[in-house]
């Protein structure tokens, strides 16, 4: 079904409440709206953007016909937002397919993720600060890229297998830095927890060498860095 359809019927929840009140209702939508997000997310801007404003019309029609209430409307609202705020993060993504489709390839069989991207090698946790965020995309047997300059320009580029010499992923690390434990960290969790026995925070980038001996460098979490790694080996 096309996404644009589905951001529209996904958009109709608010009226489970003809259905649904309280509690179970905002349990019930909550979970379906993380649902929505993981099945549009890389569609592009326009079916977030649907999402949201269906969201936020079908919330209107409860509110006239007055089986919402307040708080209701609130939680709404503040999903609404967010979903707009999603397709912000995907107009970048926009921005890289529309490339790669002007320069004849078609954009639908390439996959896309969200990183960070800089020129060089990194070799420490502390660098990762100075990379921009980027949008990193596999293909018909090219990669590519787009980030955002200081100017505001949109920096595109295609690179097709033959021009990669090597790939690899490098283990970078980063000081501890000394941490107190929390009364609150009874009870709420806290991810600093897992590395206090660490003298070292420790993760991974990826550097991919051009024959140019030019080296560009992403940076995201592991496993996301090693489903692009397993890419680049089928490429």
């Amino acid at each position: 079904m096309n996404s644009l359809i589905l951001s529209i019927l996904f958009g109709l929840t608010p009226f489970l409440q003809l259905f649904i009140k309280g509690w179970a209702f905002f349990g019930l939508s909550l979970i379906l709206f993380i649902i929505y997000y993981q099945i549009l997310k890389g569609k592009g801007k326009s079916v977030f953007s649907f999402l949201a404003g269906t969201i936020i019309a079908s919330e209107a029609i409860a509110v006239l016909f007055g089986f919402t209430n307040f708080l209701v409307l609130f939680y709404i609202l503040v999903v609404s937002a967010i979903f707009l705020v999603a397709a912000n993060e995907e107009k970048k993504i926009d921005i890289l397919k529309n490339h790669i489709d002007i320069n004849n390839f078609n954009s639908k069989e390439w996959k896309f993720y969200q990183l960070f991207f800089g020129r060089g090698e990194i070799s420490s946790i502390e660098e990762v600060g100075k990379l921009l965020p980027a949008v990193f995309a596999i293909g018909e047997n090219k990669i590519a890229y787009s980030f955002k300059m200081p100017n505001g320009e949109y920096f595109n580029q295609i690179i097709n297998k033959n021009d990669i010499k090597e790939y690899n992923l490098f283990d970078i690390k980063g000081k501890q830095e000394l941490y107190y434990v929390k009364i609150q960290d009874l009870f709420l969790p806290n991810r600093r927890l897992r590395n206090l026995h660490k003298p070292y925070l420790e993760s991974f980038c990826l550097s991919i060498y051009l024959k140019e001996n030019e080296v560009i460098t992403f940076y995201e979490e592991p496993e996301i860095l090693h489903k692009i790694v397993e890419k680049l080996d089928n490429l």
